[in-house]
């Protein structure tokens, strides 16, 4: 995720990793060359571009801004979901570490044990959800975890081992049923927001519906020419392009968006939520080793 102060003056023009203009410049680069060459054949052929118009692309330019609109609004809709899913996670956490550890009674080294578990937990949902290799934090925190045992879903299966502890403490007499309760309230909470994420990931925007955006910007951006060429001349390849980073950078931020847990620019901080979750648990525990915050690394937070 792109953690950096609001851009000002000449930074407008300068940011070029962050921007979404590096993934869309050699779009922009095609439109301005297919630009160019219209305006050569309207040079050679004027006959044939005497009754271009721009009247019929302000029309179809504004229906395509409104879904474009529409489409980026679905798209950061599923991105905040993910965010506050992954927040309410993270609270969740820290309530039932906190619970468990700072009750009286009970094996406090079993207890312990249970909330590394759950930073575990937390390492391989990150992972699950970007579709990367276990860490190296989930055999960490979780050593007798089998990392060849076929499984597939590991966080779930880590789930299970949390409930299956905390419920072996009940049979053992550890704690009384409202508190086991609590505890497995705090466990089908876990549950449901990894299930939460599992729906967002699982189920992205109707392919449809996206071509269709894709076709019509493309389809736009490229017959603009031939309607500017009549007024424009020359200048027709700037301003084309400039149109064309307007609706391309806008469809390719929808198609960003769309996927929270991937490996863009804007996708969330999995790991920094991961790392966030492990300092508050150790700190309840009272581990001595704690390691530090997640900073941004070139404006850029992982």
């Amino acid at each position: 995720m792109i953690v950096r102060s609001r851009p000002r003056g000449w930074e407008l023009i300068g940011i070029w990793r962050l921007s979404i203009l590096s993934r869309i410049w050699p779009l922009l680069l095609v439109t301005a060359v297919f630009s160019s060459c219209v305006v050569l054949a309207a040079e050679r052929f004027p006959a044939a571009f005497h009754t271009f118009n721009v009247a019929p692309f302000t029309l179809l330019g504004i229906a395509l801004s409104i879904f474009l609109g529409f489409r980026n609004s679905a798209c950061y809709d599923r991105w905040w979901e993910a965010r506050r899913q992954l927040g309410a996670l993270i609270g969740e956490m820290r309530s039932f570490a906190r619970l468990l550890i700072e009750t009286p009674g009970g094996d406090r080294v079993r207890r312990v044990r249970v909330v590394r578990r759950a930073i575990g937990y937390v390492y391989a949902l990150m992972a699950h959800l970007r579709g990367r290799p276990m860490s190296r934090e989930v055999a960490l925190y979780v050593p007798d975890w089998d990392s060849s045992r076929a499984t597939g879903n590991v966080p779930d299966a880590l789930l299970r081992g949390i409930a299956a502890e905390t419920g072996a403490m009940f049979a053992a007499g550890e704690f009384g049923e409202m508190f086991y309760l609590r505890l497995d309230e705090r466990l089908s909470s876990f549950a449901a927001m990894q299930v939460a994420c599992e729906r967002i990931k699982g189920t992205p925007t109707p392919f449809p519906y996206t071509l269709l955006l894709h076709r019509t910007a493309y389809a736009f951006c490229f017959l603009l020419p031939f309607g500017l060429v009549g007024t424009l001349r020359y200048a027709t390849p700037l301003f084309s392009a400039v149109v064309a980073y307007a609706f391309f950078g806008l469809d390719a931020l929808g198609d960003e968006l769309q996927e929270p847990f991937g490996e863009w620019l804007n996708a969330l901080p999995l790991t920094a939520m991961a790392r966030t979750v492990e300092i508050s648990l150790l700190e309840t525990v009272g581990e001595s080793k704690i390691p530090n915050a997640l900073e941004p690394v070139r404006s850029v937070l992982q």
